[in-house]
């Protein structure tokens, strides 16, 4: 029997630190978007063993998160049994779009598909966490506030928007960049209950005006947001700890058009409108 999902990426809206937790981690406060940049999970039965292969040699193995993923279903469901796994990536590699995280709740929707449906969304969630803070958000997706470390989830509703994402740099340690953060004050702005109530009615300017993220402290912003300045896009913004940057656009030509011209001019760029869901079993 043979499986396939589509994974799809997550921007965050609003990302601020809220404190430092006994255990090392982080409590965030956070607005979590899936978009329509996806991952293709493609997973059959097999005799023996777990077999993770994707079309970026370097993420097949062990070592990827939907190994990890497929060890601890089989931990809760008692038995195991031999799975192929072929990842199709799209998303862009530690961008700060959750790519793995989505891979990893894909993989666990799929093999609970597989064994028919032994557990619940919620009864997943515990298991998703464990493997990563934006995991439990892919089981859900859609539009959703985050708490806690991000495991803590509130779906909120939302009008549908387009965006042009682009990953400009390399990805830095984001224990680094967290512990930058602890040393300094940094400029908060927005609110995000105002970003929250802007989502659902489609004020678009008023999420512009809301729309924040703690992690452009440690970049140089006017840097990765100047090849969206001659499209006059209503935001520009990080998503995670970077270094991908998202244009928010009202209008679906504006965005497809940025992301012709970006990508004529040798820039890898990706239109992607908002999604309701963060993984789809096709």
């Amino acid at each position: 029997m043979t499986l396939t999902a589509r994974a799809y990426a997550k921007i965050n809206l609003f990302l601020d630190i809220t404190g430092k937790r006994s255990d090392g981690y982080h409590n965030l406060s956070t607005v979590m978007q899936s978009v329509g940049i996806y991952d293709e999970i493609t997973l059959t039965a097999a005799k023996e063993g777990i077999t993770v292969c994707c079309d970026k040699e370097e993420l097949s193995g062990e070592d990827n998160i939907v190994y990890k993923a497929c060890k601890a279903f089989f931990g809760i469901l008692g038995r195991s049994f031999g799975v192929l796994i072929n990842i199709k990536k799209n998303i862009p590699v530690a961008a700060g779009l959750g790519g793995g995280s989505a891979d990893a709740a894909a993989v666990l929707l799929l093999l609970n598909r597989l064994c028919e449906n032994p557990f619940t969304v919620d009864q997943l969630m515990p298991l998703a966490a464990s493997l990563g803070a934006d995991v439990p958000f892919f089981l859900v997706g859609g539009t959703a506030m985050a708490e806690g470390i991000g495991e803590v989830l509130t779906r909120k509703p939302s009008c549908e928007f387009h965006y042009v994402i682009i990953k400009e740099g390399e990805k830095q340690s984001t224990a680094k960049m967290y512990s930058l953060l602890d040393k300094e004050e940094y400029e908060k702005s927005g609110n995000i209950n105002s970003l929250l109530l802007a989502l659902a009615s489609g004020d678009i300017k008023t999420i512009a005006d809301n729309i924040f993220n703690a992690f452009q402290n440690c970049w140089d912003m006017k840097r990765l947001k100047a090849p969206f300045k001659p499209f006059g896009p209503s935001a520009v913004f990080l998503s995670g700890s970077g270094p991908a940057v998202c244009a928010l656009f009202n209008d679906s030509d504006a965005a497809i058009n940025c992301e012709k011209v970006l990508r004529s001019s040798g820039i890898n760029a990706f239109y992607a409108k908002s999604m309701p869901y963060g993984i789809e079993i096709v």
